[in-house]
């Protein structure tokens, strides 16, 4: 009786220790944007909506600067598409004036994993997109 119960113990503080550990939040989040740094001047940038919008495009490297045209009705700098997460993956294709892209990816805490394939010349690369709170 003392091996079993010595064993249910050991088992239930292991228990405790794996569900303490934190888990990836699999979601994106909407007070900000998601940045991948291009050079030294500008940067990739992605914006999620809780409707299932996302926006894309490129910006200067002052990321409080780019909620002044970084919306929804700007049609003339942003691509526009909507998103799917399942699990940790994400996928979205956007388009507007400048093109289409298409983005595969994986969610974690505060970056974007992501393979993006450019439409019209199949160019693809990868980038770890960061997220900058508003």
């Amino acid at each position: 009786m003392k091996t079993y119960c010595s064993i249910l113990i050991f088992v239930l503080i292991s228990f405790s220790f794996v569900a303490s550990e934190k888990a990836p939040t699999c979601t994106v989040k909407y007070n900000g944007i998601y940045a991948f740094k291009l050079d030294n001047e500008h940067s990739a940038i992605i914006r999620f909506y809780e409707d299932g919008t996302v926006l894309a495009s490129t910006s200067v490297n002052d990321y409080m600067d780019v909620f002044s045209w970084f919306h929804k009705q700007n049609k003339d700098m942003v691509l526009k598409g909507t998103y799917k997460i399942k699990k940790c993956a994400i996928k979205f294709e956007v388009e507007g004036m400048t093109g289409e892209q298409e983005y595969k990816g994986s969610i974690s805490d505060n970056t974007i994993d992501i393979k993006l394939t450019d439409e019209a010349t199949k160019k693809t690369a990868s980038r770890v997109y960061t997220f900058y709170a508003l």
